[in-house]
């Protein structure tokens, strides 16, 4: 299963938290999201109308993962049996995928194809 043209509804069931807005015009503009598991803290920055998406991973206190993107033209949210994720695709000269998954355990993909 998969949904695109999505709504803040659809991201606060994903990211399973209430929204942090960082815009004054509206959540579209920029919206943050805090993820807690155990040891591990996921905070996910989206701005859809900006195209533009920020990732931090921290373990046990350490930032592990930190990225920023722009261009992000393509949002969704898929599923399959107990597996969700959050797939972003950026538009560039070169076709650049963000796949963040939290379900059944957080899991964070980059990848640049030629």
């Amino acid at each position: 299963m998969s949904s695109s043209n999505l709504e803040l509804l659809d991201y606060i069931i994903f990211f399973e938290s209430e929204p942090e807005w960082i815009h004054s015009d509206g959540w579209y503009y920029g919206v943050r999201f805090l993820v807690k598991r155990d040891k591990e803290c996921l905070l996910v920055t989206l701005a859809p109308d900006e195209a533009e998406l920020a990732v931090e991973w921290w373990q046990d206190g350490i930032l592990r993962i930190k990225f920023k993107t722009v261009m992000a033209i393509s949002w969704q949210i898929h599923s399959r049996d107990s597996q969700e994720w959050l797939w972003i695709q950026c538009n560039t000269e070169r076709s650049i995928f963000c796949r963040i998954q939290l379900k059944p355990y957080i899991q964070v993909e980059w990848e640049m194809t030629w």
